[in-house]
This record gives C-alpha cells, structure tokens and sequence, in this order.
C-alpha cells in the first residue's frame, strides 16, 4: 500500500472509532508523538498497516492516560508522514482532546521562533517546543466542528503553504521568514507578534480551502536553509515557518465512538 493510502486508512478508522469532534467539553489539550514503521520497496504492506494503526490507538491512548481532567474525549486524531528512509517511515501522531477543565487559550510568553528552543526568558521552560508549535496551536483552539453524536470526516486533502505564497500591503510575508549572515541569531516573537501569525496562519487558510470542506487542522514546522553568500563565502542562514493544511468533509453523526 501506498504511504499516502496507509495514513489515510489509519487516520480514518482511528478517527471514526475513537473520535467524537462534537463533544461538549470546555477545555482542549495537543499531544504528539512518533511511530517508526518499516517500508518494503517504498510501501507499506498491508501486515504492517495494522501494527501501525495498533502503534497509533496506543499512542493516542498514552495521551489520554496522560490528561488528568475527569471528562476527556478525542476529538480529532491527525495522523502525518514525518521522514522516511529507504527502510522506514516516521509517522506523527497528533491528538486533539477536549476536556471539561479550561485550558489556557491564550499566550503571555516570548518564544523562539523554532528549534524547539522554547521560550526566550532562558528559564527553559518550554524546550521541545518554539513559535511555529504556539502559533498552530492557537490557531487549532479556533476550529469549529459540527454538533451531532459522534462527528468524524473523511476525504481529506492537504494544502502546503510557504512564506512567499502570501504578503500584507506592505510586502511582508504573512508566515514567518528571516535571513541571517555571519552569526546566527535566533529571533523571538513576542506575543503580539505570535498572535499576530495566528490570525495569518487562519486567513491563509480561509484562502487554501476547497470548495466543500472544512478546515481540520493547521501545523506550522519551522525550516532552516543553511548556505554561504557573498564573495567571501560566509556563512547565512534562511529560517522559515512552512504551513500545512488539512481540509475534509466532516460527518456530524455516525462514528462508533470507542473509550480508550
């Protein structure tokens, strides 16, 4: 089976049995994780597509071990291709579950804008996650999903995004885009600024989206191009944040809606 075909009967079936995306629950809360799955001449055989599904439902049932709140319910599962080698493809398992406990919506912190440095203050509070994470999980706090029993989606399309797709009157790009030469810098986004790329990461897309679907998740990876420039070869560096995404077609009833 294809790589692309695989993810997507994953991310289904684990999404129509576990999600319920019209829970009425207050509180929203991300987790992610990574799942190795061995490639036969590029492909998945069919053997290892369910060792993978069963490696997701286990890692999505480790993130709601992990939520302390009393009511907790998957609302969306996000399944993406992270890396692959000749042997091997790294998968990302994200997990949306809303919560009956009202998590923190807003942000007060500086953070870097990538290399999951965390946040600027050097307390290290936040390592393992930078500005693109904050920014696309602001943004996701922000989705809407349909009232019924059980709500899940299918056909899903994707629709990849880079800083120079989209500028403001003023000829800046909407994503994230710096360029530095001789020493590397790495540049914080204050609050304002983060909310400000959220609110551009959400018209963005508003632009992106087919025609019948809805919006099911932004992700934001942060990307850095090392090179040399000038007649001296020095060394520079171009950083971005590269946008991904995900539309379908949401289904307000039906799912089988399993507990973890």
């Amino acid at each position: 089976m294809e790589i692309d075909s695989a993810i997507w009967y994953i991310e289904a079936t684990s999404n129509y049995t576990y999600g319920n995306a019209s829970a009425e629950l207050e509180g929203y809360v991300e987790d992610s994780s990574f799942i190795e799955v061995p490639l036969t001449n590029g492909q998945i055989l069919l053997s290892d597509v369910q060792d993978a599904y069963d490696k997701v439902i286990d890692s999505l049932s480790a993130h709601n071990a992990s939520i302390t709140a009393n009511e907790k319910q998957l609302i969306v599962a996000d399944i993406s291709l992270k890396e692959t080698d000749a042997t091997t493809a790294t998968l990302e398992v994200t997990s949306g579950f809303g919560t009956d406990e009202t998590t923190g919506f807003l942000n007060d912190h500086s953070w870097y804008w990538g290399w999951e440095l965390g946040t600027c203050d050097g307390s290290g509070y936040g390592v393992g996650w930078d500005a693109a994470n904050k920014i696309a999980q602001l943004a996701n706090y922000t989705i809407a999903v349909p009232t019924g029993s059980n709500a899940y989606y299918t056909d899903i399309e994707y629709r990849d995004v880079y800083p120079g797709n989209y500028y403001d009157a003023n000829g800046n790009t909407l994503l994230f885009s710096d360029f530095q030469e001789y020493v590397l810098n790495h540049q914080c986004l204050s609050p304002s600024e983060i909310n400000q790329y959220k609110s551009n990461l959400i018209y963005i897309g508003v632009q992106e989206k087919p025609i019948g679907k809805s919006l099911i998740h932004y992700t934001l990876y942060d990307a850095t191009m090392f090179a040399s420039c000038g007649y001296d070869n020095h060394d520079c560096w171009y950083m971005d944040h590269l946008a991904r995404f995900k539309f379908a077609i949401w289904h307000a009833d039906g799912g089988i809606h399993v507990e973890f």
